[in-house]
């Protein structure tokens, strides 16, 4: 992770609002977003230094607009340590199962259920569930940011550390395709 852009907001539209100028302002990637708690809503990016900071600025005016009590704080941590980068995840990969679990309720796609999860284990069961050509058309619909860090629970894929994080979609796509199908010749 290059930079890490963090804004925290007192309710959900600031949140969607602070989000949508960040991501239009700069080039830069949604990492997610977390329900803090007492109507405090996080969201997370990440990017280079100053598309960060850039973003991140953005919003803050925006929000300025919307209400002066929207924006709670904000922060960048520029090349923030792998630590942090596992903190965020975590936190996010959270998010996503409790959204998981609404899904679920409402009877929505199986597959891609599956494959939100985020991890070895849960593509490990699409590709097993669904086979490996379909469940590589859900991957090519995950940002890249989704894909490295997927990449990062196969230590089996000859990739690591840096070569991971600079590691462009394609290639991402291409190490998991041949992970699966080097499984499924043995």
């Amino acid at each position: 992770m290059q930079a890490l852009g963090l804004i925290e907001t007192r309710g959900l539209v600031p949140a969607i609002a602070g989000a949508d100028v960040m991501l239009k302002a700069a080039q830069v990637e949604l990492m997610g977003r977390t329900f803090v708690g007492a109507g405090l809503v996080t969201i997370a990016i990440t990017g280079d230094v100053g598309a960060v900071k850039a973003a991140v600025e953005a919003a803050v005016t925006a929000l300025g607009k919307i209400s002066q009590s929207a924006l709670a704080s904000r922060h960048v941590i520029p090349r923030p340590d792998q630590e942090i980068e596992s903190m965020v995840m975590v936190r996010a990969i959270q998010d996503i199962a409790e959204e998981q679990a609404k899904s679920i309720e409402e009877n929505t796609n199986p597959e891609q259920l599956l494959l939100n999860q985020l991890c070895k284990e849960g593509l490990d069961a699409c590709v097993k569930e669904f086979g490996l050509e379909k469940s590589m058309n859900l991957l090519k619909t995950l940002s890249v940011v989704k894909l490295r860090n997927l990449a990062r629970d196969y230590k089996e894929l000859g990739a690591a550390g840096r070569s991971i994080s600079k590691a462009k979609k394609e290639l991402l796509l291409q190490k998991l395709k041949g992970y699966y199908e080097q499984g499924s010749e043995k």
